[in-house]
């Protein structure tokens, strides 16, 4: 099979850092992605070892024969598995002893009815050994090298796929030559045309990707990318998902790039909407509406919510929560409508208020009772991924709530400061990480901020 015809990669990347998703999930993942006609999932969970820390060691039976159902269903919902390992924390590129290794393994999976692979060089030192550097000059030429003989050797007689990762896989990582001077020039130069290679766009979790920008990156690296999309992860702070749509990247980038595969959030039952609308994305013709698209998805997905009770979850509930967890870099319009509510409540007279008050505390009730509902959902997976985002979502706005009722009643902090019941120093907003955060944190320009300044 040619380069030419393989297909274009539209697809889910379970590649965080955290607790891998079951088998049972990934089953699941399957079907939903047939439905929306999505054809690629990689499988490289960062805490799986053999990805990444014990690359070396070959699968036990057991291990193998659960990679084994995974590709069979893969197979059978016409979707293409491939398998990733991570082999650059440790390796010694210029010893054949680490490539027979390395080999062995990719074997394994071919054995296991895999046919399509991921090498990937993310997340590692921007520095070799001394052998190294002695044996090939840069780091970029080593990897190459590694990835070609894999490719060259087991994989191109089968016309099977085989995607790069490189060290630096954004713009801002290249900017800071993250690998060395030139990395991505030398990729471009050494790697076989026919090996595919990932891009997360200008950062790592990037608002936008332009279509100019991939095309000065096709220059370079002599191929079009693979997106690897991190729009939704969250493995970088837990505290937080991401319910939003597929956004910022426009419709005409699709003819730049040989793939769109987005690498989502870790809990499982939260990726239901970036997974639609990715594939309304890849769908769309003309134009793309990101907001619409996100409304259609979350009356699609509602039917998940249906709860023990009659009192169920409502659209309006469903759009809230994905509003005040929308995506890394904004938030959602009621999420937006009820911050400015809030900030007007807290630094404004009570006179000023005006409407606000009221639309604030039907807000206030509704979270309340959004949390209730999310205890009693049939899919109980539902109520693991969100309960405790929503409960410390609830928390916060009761605070604001009594203190509202106290500016009201005429309390002044010059006489007699607020305090809540609720509130305990020391424990609630407690910990060692809430304390450094309030020693030290950032601007809107990201310029850091210490606590005396």
């Amino acid at each position: 099979m040619g380069k030419a015809d393989r297909s274009f990669l539209k697809g889910v990347i379970e590649g965080f850092y955290g607790r891998p998703w079951s088998q049972q999930q990934r089953l699941e993942l399957l079907g939903l992605m047939q439905e929306l006609e999505l054809n690629t999932y990689l499988y490289c969970p960062k805490d799986d070892l053999k990805h990444r820390a014990l690359w070396r060691e070959l699968y036990s039976d057991n291990e193998l024969c659960g990679l084994r159902a995974l590709i069979k269903s893969c197979r059978d919902h016409d979707i293409e598995f491939l398998y990733g390992i991570a082999p650059g924390l440790t390796i010694c590129y210029s010893d054949d002893s680490e490539m027979e290794l390395l080999q062995a393994r990719f074997r394994q999976l071919l054995d296991a009815g895999c046919r399509s692979f991921a090498i990937l060089f993310d997340d590692i030192p921007g520095k070799m050994s001394e052998a190294d550097s002695v044996t090939y000059g840069s780091l970029a030429k080593a990897q190459c090298e590694t990835a070609n003989a894999i490719y060259c050797e087991l994989l191109a007689k089968l016309g099977s796929r085989l995607i790069f990762c490189p060290t630096p896989y954004c713009g801002r990582m290249a900017e800071d030559q993250h690998g060395g001077a030139n990395y991505l020039n030398e990729v471009g130069r050494h790697l076989d045309v026919d090996i595919d290679l990932f891009w997360t766009g200008p950062e790592i979790i990037s608002p936008e990707i332009s279509v100019e920008s991939v095309r000065v990156l096709r220059e370079t690296i002599q191929r079009k990318p693979v997106i690897w999309d991190n729009l939704h992860a969250n493995d970088y702070d837990l505290t937080r998902f991401f319910l939003g749509p597929y956004t910022g990247r426009p419709l005409e980038l699709r003819e730049e790039v040989s793939g769109f595969m987005i690498n989502p959030n870790c809990e499982f039952e939260a990726n239901y909407v970036a997974l639609k609308t990715l594939a309304g994305y890849l769908r769309a013709s003309g134009s793309w509406n990101s907001r619409s698209a996100y409304k259609e998805s979350l009356a699609a997905w509602l039917p998940r919510f249906s709860t023990v009770a009659k009192d169920r979850v409502t659209l309006d509930d469903l759009t809230l929560l994905g509003d005040a967890y929308y995506l890394p870099h904004e938030s959602g319009q009621f999420a937006e409508q009820l911050y400015d509510d809030v900030r007007c409540i807290v630094t404004q007279p009570t006179d000023d208020w005006g409407e606000r008050q009221d639309r604030l505390r039907k807000r206030i009730r509704q979270v309340v009772e959004l949390a209730r509902k999310l205890t009693e959902v049939h899919r109980r997976e539902l109520f693991y991924a969100f309960n405790r985002q929503v409960w410390e979502l609830r928390e916060e706005l009761e605070m604001i709530e009594q203190y509202m009722d106290w500016k009201l009643a005429g309390g002044d902090p010059a006489t007699e400061p607020f305090r809540s019941g609720n509130y305990l120093p020391g424990t609630y907003r407690g910990g060692l990480v809430r304390r450094l955060q309030q020693l030290i944190s950032f601007g809107a320009d990201g310029a850091l901020v210490a606590a005396d300044e």
